[in-house]
């Protein structure tokens, strides 16, 4: 691992239970020595990254502006606002718009519903790629060598077995999605919640990620399902458009 890469993971040991860090902490969870970690977090610090207070240190303030400029200029974001605006129009469901980093999925944005239930996950909330239609309409557009690969680093998590027992059945039920073109879930996050998601990809069809509709499963299902999923669909195929083509 380069040292770029282990400066770097030192902004993943911020949780909830951990707000502010200190360089022992540092040393202790990622096995680091002293001088390489106080190193690293004084780079971090240097940059805004990081901000130094009395107990420790914890997240900087150009974290806030790295949010800001995203939230206003990101190309997927941005050409994403139009769509996302008129399916809460239309339906008065929640709507995410969701990105994959890794193997793990989070909610770049959510436009609310109308409904006055909250979201359990919603913007900034990450969540692993077996759950949720959000996340297993990216899951089943990766690479099949990613998707294997996937596969046999959880294929002992209780996790996994909902969509598939054994490598057959779960790679048959990421092919009947791509297939459709798009995942539903009922109440895998918000036990009363159903979803319906669809793909986003970049220029060479690579999936950057997603774009979802949730609402209470009540009111889900007052829709006519096929309206749902052309809306979704169109959305997520105009989406991929907008960014694919050049500047």
């Amino acid at each position: 691992m380069n040292s770029l890469r282990r400066m770097l993971d030192i902004l993943e040991l911020f949780t909830p239970q951990h707000p502010v860090i200190d360089v022992d902490f540092v040393c202790e969870t990622l096995g680091y020595a002293p001088a390489s970690a106080y190193r690293y977090v004084r780079e971090l610090s240097g940059v805004g990254l990081l901000v130094r207070i009395p107990r420790g240190y914890t997240l900087g303030p150009r974290i806030i502006e790295l949010d800001r400029f995203m939230t206003e200029h990101n190309p997927i974001l941005v050409e994403s606002r139009e769509w996302i605006a008129h399916l809460a129009s239309e339906t008065g469901l929640h709507v995410l718009l969701s990105e994959l980093y890794g193997s793990t999925v989070i909610n770049v944005h959510q436009t609310p519903g109308r409904e006055p239930s909250q979201l359990n996950f919603g913007r900034g909330d990450p969540m692993d790629l077996f759950h949720s239609a959000t996340a297993r309409v990216i899951l089943a557009y990766l690479l099949p060598r990613q998707l294997k690969r996937m596969y046999e680093t959880h294929a002992e998590d209780a996790d996994l077995e909902h969509i598939g027992p054994t490598w057959k059945a779960f790679s048959k039920a990421m092919l009947q999605i791509r297939k459709q073109g798009y995942c539903i879930s009922r109440g895998e996050l918000d036990a009363d919640k159903s979803g319906l998601a669809a793909p986003i990809f970049d220029e060479k069809k690579r999936v950057l990620g997603s774009i979802t509709l949730v609402g209470g499963t009540e009111r889900f299902d007052a829709f006519n399902r096929d309206y749902l999923i052309g809306l979704v669909t169109r959305a997520a195929a105009e989406i991929t458009e907008r960014i694919s083509q050049p500047q």
